[in-house]
């Protein structure tokens, strides 16, 4: 986290995996009563990379190893209302060793993983809202940087 007095800005960093069905694998997670999907990823820790980060966050709730971190996909803050939290989000397209078995380690807030379609993708509630930006880059492959994107909070 970068300090700026008593507040902190949360770098986080994610990765976009597609399977051979071009399907994108995402995470669910449960807080204060919320069930809601995001790409997985995690918080940079103190004098680790964003690729060693990734790594990392893949390994320990996915049980998967990262063999490739690709193009970097876009980057975007999260400033919550009320300026209570703040986080940098990076995303990056990565490939895998294997996928043929996928097994989420469940924790205090990941539940679930799974590969989801473009179509039931449009039906999932998914923080931060950027689905748009994903179908977008989606139906180009991932393969170009779209740079950074705009958040707009919905009430």
């Amino acid at each position: 986290m970068v300090n700026s007095g008593r507040k902190r800005i949360r770098i986080r960093v994610a990765g976009i995996l597609l399977n051979r069905k071009n399907e994108l694998l995402l995470v669910n997670h449960r807080k204060k009563g919320k069930s809601y999907w995001l790409l997985p990823g995690g918080g940079v820790e103190y004098g680790e990379t964003m690729e060693q980060a990734l790594k990392r966050e893949f390994k320990e709730e996915l049980s998967l190893r990262i063999k490739k971190v690709e193009n970097l996909v876009f980057i975007h803050d999260t400033v919550y209302p009320g300026k209570k939290r703040h986080i940098l989000n990076i995303y990056y397209r990565v490939k895998v060793e294997n996928i043929r078995k996928l097994s989420p380690n469940p924790d205090r807030v990941l539940k679930a993983s799974g590969f989801v379609t473009i179509k039931n993708f449009k039906k999932f509630l998914f923080y931060p809202d950027i689905k748009n930006d994903i179908i977008c880059q989606w139906n180009k492959g991932f393969t170009r940087t779209a740079g950074y994107i705009r958040i707009k909070w919905k009430r």
